[in-house]
């Protein structure tokens, strides 16, 4: 193990009483929550901090472990209109914005973050002792390989807490879409079947509409003493070469699709959740308590069209397959044609 730092994470939950609560028209009560994250200050590059992007002001730093200082979510601080060297109450204690973050999408993210030791304190507050008490522990593995010993042990001397690794959550997005993965691979290969079926009957088409146009060519050829053979192989011949043509220009359509896609693609995200335990501190002077069995991680979910060797390939293969079966057809449709024929429809 590389190094740990722990976490404590919080919720900060009041309640507003209109004046007159209870008359016929009065206003509900206002409930106001946010969530709170203790932030172990000595080791800031693997704790909750560590995935954001300070926008405004600075982060927490080791000198503000007994601070009443506060990085606020760009998110909340834009919601209740804070800015760096506002003021933000938790649990009646007031702490100065010196930070605003930007966080990567989740299903409920950290509103406000401030020192771990200023975290625990505030549970005199609320009647409740929190001295060294943290709900959350981060852990850096040397190596990627030392991540199982290290999971093995943390789960032997913490039986009752749930391990989360980076491939755990990768597990959990897999086993949350596959199914619609499964269905989206399925249709689009139907679809592709389609439309090759489809391309490749509207080439024969098309190739058989060319020869019938040019069947008083083809008769003169084969008065002047043609072979059947020679004038097949010509129109094969044309038909490879428009095949190939048609895989290139198609591979060069194919490689501007894909970088389009990829640049006005909407960046995506599925959120997953992973067991955990959870202290919950309550405005409002009583002590209130809870367990919260899950929290969200988001993993982004990136949109992109890539053109791999092996798709150009296959391209490049039924172009040609399908311009050797038009000209199969046209020449089939030439082999039965007679120089009579063809004489007889001279102008």
């Amino acid at each position: 193990m590389r190094a740990a730092a722990g976490g404590l994470a919080l919720s900060d939950t009041s309640i507003t009483i209109p004046k007159k609560f209870g008359q016929p028209g009065a206003p509900l009560p206002t409930p106001n929550s946010f969530n709170v994250q203790g932030v172990d200050t000595s080791h800031l590059s693997l704790g909750p901090l560590s995935a954001g992007t300070i926008t405004s002001g600075r982060s927490l730093t080791s000198s503000d472990a007994h601070a009443d200082v506060a990085v606020v979510d760009s998110g909340y601080a834009k919601s209740s209109k804070l800015k760096v060297g506002s003021t933000v109450k938790v649990v009646g204690h007031s702490f100065k914005v010196v930070g605003i973050v930007a966080q990567p999408q989740a299903g409920s993210p950290p509103q406000v973050f401030i020192p771990l030791a200023r975290a625990q304190a505030l549970g005199k507050a609320a009647g409740k002792s929190l001295k060294n008490e943290v709900n959350t522990i981060y852990v850096k593995a040397s190596s990627a390989a030392d991540i199982p010993a290290v999971q093995n042990e943390i789960k032997k001397l913490l039986p009752s807490g749930t391990v989360t690794t980076a491939s755990s959550l990768a597990s959990q997005v897999t086993g949350s879409l596959s199914s619609t993965a499964k269905l989206a691979n399925d249709l689009g290969r139907w679809l592709s079947i389609l439309a090759l079926i489809a391309a490749f009957a509207v080439a024969s088409l098309l190739t058989m509409a060319a020869v019938t146009r040019r069947v008083r060519e083809f008769g003169t050829l084969k008065a002047l003493g043609w072979r059947s053979r020679r004038i097949i192989a010509q129109v094969m011949g044309e038909s490879l070469v428009i095949g190939i043509v048609g895989g290139v220009a198609g591979v060069a359509l194919g490689f501007a699709g894909a970088a389009i896609i990829t640049a006005v693609a909407p960046q995506l995200s599925a959120t997953v959740a992973s067991a955990t335990g959870q202290q919950v501190v309550s405005a409002g002077g009583g002590a209130a308590r809870g367990f919260s069995p899950t929290v969200p991680h988001t993993v982004a979910v990136p949109m992109s069209a890539t053109v791999t060797a092996a798709a150009v390939v296959a391209a490049v293969v039924l172009a040609v397959i399908g311009g050797l079966l038009a000209g199969s057809f046209a020449s089939w449709r030439i082999a039965r044609l007679r120089p009579a024929d063809a004489l007889a429809r001279v102008a």
